[in-house]
């Protein structure tokens, strides 16, 4: 039998002279019945390994890994082309590696509580010992996946290697499953979580439907994987790097089902402040889709929940707006240009980007920059703050610099397209601009200006707003956009590590984009009818149109409009922006180098025209900075991540990923 004790801090050391009788257990000491035949050791077990489990939420960190605390300069959002973020130049590698031990530790004891908890099955209600198996296999799982979407296959062990008491060094050299029978290792450990979890369960703790939606996305991820992938890299007679392509139509169906179980809960998306045909309403909807941890909440399935003075987080402190700021650092991200164009209602040029230029080439014109996009979904609004959109009470005022000449018949372009240096007010002796917050001194208008209605006309102008854009090294951000999505409007300090709310790490909009997803892949794989009886097209109309519904986007009118991938891709991208899951989902696409290939991605600029008193935008590439030139190659060796180099070394049998 496997012993386990934990010790607990010694605060009195007169307390082992008092023993006497030393048969008697000191208090201090757990033994193994404390832990796996109570319900109360059990809870205390499992809690410590929710808080272990590979989520990559607030505290993960692209550069540090996970439950990094501080603020957070490469963000992996802006490794994507979401964002634009000042210490994110180009495309570097996530260290995922660097998980291994810490995951194969927690499989460890997972391990260990499966093998140990049914020889006190007699100390639990039958609800409560599925309960704790649900939750066990759950977590197993979800290690396992984060393992699995990094590396392939990898070590698959479902019992204690128990060494060195009953194992020899060689049986610690487990070599690599294949990459399918990690996939299916990972549905097997949902199936058995799925049919002993309960349907409700305390706050941040597994339920039923946890397990289903993470099944939903576990098999979409392996899905894709058989259809996509071009690796095959096999050792041992193993395929390590791969799957078969005819086992995509098996993890699409998975995929399927498992969101369709979903569908048993009491689960919706969120629509608490939602009201059709009104804009306004649904930005802030969408808004508060993020911050409301009532049971208001229908849309949240799996969260992670923090709280002050126990654990807090610094979201905030990272991609905070300057105005509102009240210290520390100020934003990282910069949603960009790229970003934007996806939602339905901006207005494209014939090339389908952002229409900034008026038929003769000079800038459009506008009393408002918020006028730009005043037909724009509303779910962008809830998404990104743009110059002068409303937060914490106040209209964030975004510029990059005044432009002091006649504007005649027009402005002409400042740079030339796709020129990357910095705005030249030398050759532009109009054009006034400053690197820093609040720079230069105040322009004089001719005439009054309101900034937005209701707002006391100003006479004059700072050269830039005071949350820039700013091109040096100073904080700040270097586009014209900040990040809206999790911002949390009422926390009065956000100088850094203050920030408490909760992170969704699954939600029902997510699931239906995944039964989307598998429903459209499974029609272009010849499957037409799910065993339920629907039309695969149609159930993904209907998902996709749900989430459109509630976004204030345009309805998909017919299934036959939903007639490419892309349409479904473009959906979950918008839906799931900075939630950290476009970086996967580009991955198991297979579209990341496509999308990456000495790409520059491009940031929207507020100026101020003061001889009319109008707004002006200019759309550019990001400006360098000391070497950095923010130029994005994915390399493609990344769609496997290598092995730590120290697990090579010390098993034999394992394998490193190819190209490395």
């Amino acid at each position: 039998m496997k012993r386990l004790k934990y010790y607990l801090l010694i605060l009195c050391a007169g307390a082992f002279a008092s023993c006497t009788d030393l048969d008697i257990p000191p208090k201090n000491i757990f033994n193994e019945q404390d832990i796996f035949g109570t319900a109360e050791g059990a809870t205390s077990y499992l809690a410590r390994m929710y808080g272990l489990l590979p989520m990559e939420d607030f505290r993960y960190s692209f550069e540090n890994g996970f439950n990094y605390s501080g603020t957070i300069y490469r963000q992996m959002c802006c490794a994507t082309g979401e964002a634009v973020g000042r210490d994110t130049q180009s495309f570097f590698a996530e260290p995922g590696s660097n998980m291994w031990d810490s995951a194969y530790q927690s499989i460890r004891e997972l391990n260990l509580f499966l093998e140990t908890l049914p020889q006190y099955q007699n100390g639990f209600t039958e609800q409560e010992y599925k309960m704790f198996l649900g939750e066990a296999y759950f977590m197993r799982a979800y290690f396992y996946f984060a393992l699995v979407k990094r590396l392939g296959g990898v070590p698959k062990i479902d019992y204690v290697i128990d060494y060195p008491a009953n194992a020899t060094l060689e049986d610690t050299w487990t070599p690599r499953a294949s990459e399918e029978e990690c996939w299916d290792f990972i549905g097997e450990d949902l199936d058995r979580a799925i049919a002993n979890l309960p349907e409700t369960n305390d706050s941040g703790r597994a339920t039923r439907y946890a397990a289903a939606a993470l099944k939903s996305r576990a098999m979409l991820y392996a899905g894709s994987i058989a259809k996509y992938n071009t690796v095959n890299e096999e050792h041992l007679g193993k395929r390590i790097c791969g799957i078969p392509a005819e086992r995509a139509t098996d993890y699409f169906e998975a995929a399927y089902k498992a969101s369709k179980i979903v569908d048993e809960g009491s689960f919706s998306l969120y629509k608490q402040l939602w009201a059709a045909d009104n804009p306004t309403a649904q930005a802030e909807n969408f808004t508060a889709l993020f911050l409301d941890e009532s049971e208001a909440n229908t849309e949240t399935i799996f969260a992670r929940y923090y709280k002050e003075k126990f654990l807090t987080h610094d979201y905030d402190n990272s991609v905070q707006p300057r105005q509102t700021s009240t210290g520390g650092n100020d934003s990282e991200v910069s949603p960009s240009v790229d970003f934007i164009e996806m939602f339905d209602g901006i207005d494209l040029d014939e090339e389908g980007h952002f229409k900034f230029l008026d038929e003769n080439g000079h800038y459009l014109l506008y009393d408002n920059p918020m006028d730009a996009f005043a037909h724009a979904e509303p779910r962008l609004l809830g998404t990104v703050i743009l110059p002068m959109s409303e937060f914490k009470g106040q209209h964030i005022e975004i510029r990059r610099g005044i432009y002091t000449g006649a504007v005649g018949d027009g402005i002409e372009r400042l740079i030339k397209e796709g020129e990357t240096a910095a705005y030249e007010t030398l050759n532009i002796p109009n054009l006034l601009t400053t690197a820093s917050f609040n720079g230069g001194p105040a322009v004089e208008l001719k005439t009054p200006y309101t900034p937005y209605p209701g707002a006391t006309p100003v006479t004059s102008m700072n050269i830039t707003g005071p949350n820039g854009p700013v091109n040096g090294w100073n904080f700040g951000n270097i586009g014209g956009t900040y990040l809206r999505k999790y911002l949390d409007p009422e926390l009065e300090n956000n100088s850094g590590g203050k920030s408490t709310q909760h992170w969704i790490d699954m939600r029902y909009a997510e699931v239906l984009l995944n039964r989307a997803e598998a429903a459209y892949e499974l029609t272009q794989l010849g499957k037409t009818t799910a065993e339920s009886g629907e039309s695969y097209l149609d159930e993904a109309f209907r998902c996709i149109n749900l989430i459109r519904e509630r976004a204030g986007a345009t309805q998909l009118e017919s299934a036959s409009d939903l007639n490419s991938i892309d349409i479904v891709r473009r959906e979950r991208r918008k839906e799931l922006a900075f939630e950290n899951l476009t970086y996967w989902d580009l991955r198991r696409w297979r579209i990341f180098y496509d999308e990456q290939n000495t790409t520059r991605y491009r940031i929207l600029m507020p100026f101020f025209a003061s001889d009319v008193n109008k707004y002006f935008f200019d759309v550019r590439y990001t400006e360098p900075r000391s070497g950095y030139n923010y130029i994005f190659t994915y390399d493609t060796r990344y769609y496997y991540q290598p092995l730590p180099s120290g697990e090579l070394t010390k098993n034999p049998n394992l394998k490193n990923n190819p190209g490395f």
